[in-house]
């Protein structure tokens, strides 16, 4: 980012298109991370259980 007033106001509209380009890009990223953490956590919930299942039919096998 120029730090000099003259190219900050000479470039403006390229700063603030980069500038949106940018933030629009990071939330895109986040918004993707968020959706894969969301399926991530449900097929972990659901091994959770699978394994659970697992345990029991084991603990009964030694009854």
């Amino acid at each position: 980012m120029p730090t000099n007033a003259d190219d900050v106001r000479a470039y403006a509209d390229l700063l603030r298109r980069d500038a949106e380009t940018y933030f629009t890009d990071v939330e895109r990223y986040f918004r993707c991370l968020d959706q894969q953490r969301r399926e991530v956590f449900e097929q972990a919930r659901e091994v959770s259980g699978d394994y659970a299942r697992v345990l029991e039919f084991l603990d009964d096998m030694r009854k």
